[in-house]
């Protein structure tokens, strides 16, 4: 769990943690230099449960070095068989490890994700499941963008599968950090599970629930994400099943980095990827300009809903 100005509400994230039915666990925490009193309240909440003390680190950076190295840091020291992220403004019903745990020894999966619960500003709660769907179907959707969450968080993941494909968080690239993670995961995976049973809440008001105003070193580290997918899917995807899906990614990915206002070569010099089909080749040619990118969103729009329908799947 990395933490950084969550003074607000990582007492509740800590509490949800500590307090998990499941007993074999190891916490870890990593402190990027937070301005605030986060690692003052986390060592409070644990001073209440004496038994989780010797299965708890905390880590701390030496200087603010951002969310993916903060993920790197904790994914280097861990030491058990399986992780499970959580971000340190959000928290988890008391028997979500449990839940997750007993599916992965029911079916031996590689990945097992569950529903999880948006918390809103006035309180209310909200349940995302995506149970429906299938690993292939979650990795194309994945893939299109702003079709279906790619959370990191939520999910159980063996630890080998990030090791023998040589997959990790990135330093540096701290937005779309997880989708650069999750889509590949995902490829990597022989066998994933769902279960159709809350075990995160996420909080919409938060400093992660609310960080949608995209800035220049957003969209840099988005291009950044963006590349490495690439270059991931390209040297695995073999038989390109997931190509066209790719492709139609990352034509929105260009869009909101001229939008940004980033020039063609900017966005070339982060993000190495060439339109391949006709049809994408088409769309940049001409519409990734000032003058046409808002044509450049349309089309991106009309391709995702012909391809959705394609899909079979209607969000």
């Amino acid at each position: 769990m990395p933490v950084y100005g969550v003074e607000k509400y990582i007492e509740e994230c800590a509490e949800s943690l500590f307090a998990q039915s499941f007993d074999d666990l190891e916490y870890i925490f990593v402190d990027d230099c937070t301005p605030d009193g986060s690692i003052a309240v986390l060592e409070d909440v644990l001073s209440r449960y004496p038994h989780r003390k010797h299965q708890v680190r905390i880590i701390h950076h030496e200087h603010n070095r951002g969310l993916g190295a903060a993920r790197k840091t904790a994914f280097d020291a861990a030491k058990g068989e399986f992780l499970l992220h959580v971000d340190s403004d959000d928290y988890l019903p008391v028997d979500a490890v449990q839940r997750l745990v007993d599916a992965q020894q029911r079916t031996d999966a590689d990945i097992v994700s569950g529903s999880f619960q948006y918390h809103f500003p006035d309180g209310s709660l909200q349940k995302a499941s995506f149970a429906d769907l299938d690993r292939k179907l979650t990795l194309r959707l994945f893939l299109t963008q702003n079709t279906i969450p790619y959370n990191i968080w939520a999910r159980l993941i063996r630890k080998s599968l990030f090791t023998d494909h040589a997959i990790s968080a990135i330093e540096g690239v701290n937005y779309a950090e997880d989708y650069a993670l999750t889509s590949r995961l995902l490829l990597s995976a022989e066998r994933t599970e769902y279960v159709d049973d809350v075990v995160y809440v996420y909080r919409m008001d938060s400093v992660t629930g609310t960080f949608h105003q995209e800035k220049r070193h957003h969209i840099e580290s988005m291009l950044k994400a963006n590349e490495v997918v690439y270059q991931f899917f390209r040297d695995n995807d073999k038989a390109g099943q997931y190509s066209f899906a790719l492709e139609l990614g990352m034509m929105n990915t260009r869009y909101r980095a001229l939008a940004a206002g980033l020039t063609r070569a900017e966005i070339t010099a982060l993000c190495s990827y060439k339109p391949r089909r006709w049809l994408f080749r088409a769309c940049h040619t001409l519409f990734a300009h000032k003058p046409t990118r808002s044509l450049l969103r349309y089309a991106y729009l009309a391709i995702k809903w012909c391809y959705k329908r394609r899909l079979h799947y209607h969000s």
